[in-house]
């Protein structure tokens, strides 16, 4: 009877192993609200758990710390009590994963900004020659992105900028970003391009002739740049190598 019952735990035991994966996307999906695929998992010495990194569709990291049925899990905390060879694995994985994300993020990230024009970019020279370039993706009525505005003539000491505009607020911000390129597109100084810049990125009432603006490329490029699924926020700042 003893040998029946430790082949029936050991049966059960890998069953539930094999079914963890779609368990614990399960238990993702019902708590968080986040599809997930499993891309690493490995046993803890500490106590019988498993760490776990799930990726989101958008390709961001999820790790935490799962029992082995997958159905129960918890984040990370630093007061957590792991030996030294899981806390070795875990910041070694995660190394490993989140250097993997950047590799396959610049790949999208390069393609996605070298499928636009010269034309739905708005250039700011830097303050000398052979500068880098920044890409920063931007929105006239996000609070963090006029800040990043107000610090612009720092930026422009170490690098280049092309503003390229996908708001992600509605209707008014949509017009101000095609007003700003609008009125930019046949200004030659940085300084100029840069007023016009800050003309908009405050709240200020639009008039009708104004809110009656085209914003066909703002729309477009909106659309392009957040179905990418890796550009989820403004502002966004990207270093072209």
């Amino acid at each position: 009877m003893k040998k029946i019952l430790v082949i029936a735990l050991l049966i059960s035991s890998v069953f539930a192993n094999a079914n963890f994966d779609k368990n614990f996307q399960k238990t993702i999906k019902e708590v968080a609200d986040i599809e997930i695929e499993v891309q690493f998992k490995k046993e803890l010495k500490s106590f019988p758990a498993f760490f776990v990194i799930g990726k989101t569709k958008g390709g961001d990291l999820f790790p935490v710390i799962s029992n082995k049925n997958g159905d129960y899990f918890f984040g990370l905390s630093n007061v957590m009590h792991l030996d030294e060879k899981d806390s070795s694995m875990i910041r070694s994985e995660l190394n490993k994963a989140q250097t993997q994300k950047n590799k396959q993020d610049k790949v999208v990230l390069d393609k996605l900004f070298s499928s636009f024009s010269d034309n739905d970019y708005l250039f700011l020279e830097g303050n000398s020659k052979n500068l880098p370039t920044q890409i920063v993706v931007s929105d006239p009525d996000c609070p963090y992105c006029r800040k990043h505005l107000d610090e612009i003539e720092d930026t422009l000491k170490v690098a280049n900028v092309k503003y390229i505009f996908a708001p992600v607020h509605e209707g008014d911000a949509f017009v101000k970003s095609q007003l700003i390129m609008d009125e930019a597109k046949n200004l030659k100084s940085t300084k100029d391009k840069i007023k016009v810049m800050k003309k908009y990125y405050k709240d200020i009432e639009l008039s009708k002739k104004q809110l009656g603006t085209n914003t066909s490329q703002i729309d477009k490029n909106a659309k392009k740049i957040f179905e990418s699924g890796v550009i989820r926020g403004v502002p966004f700042v990207y270093e072209v190598e």
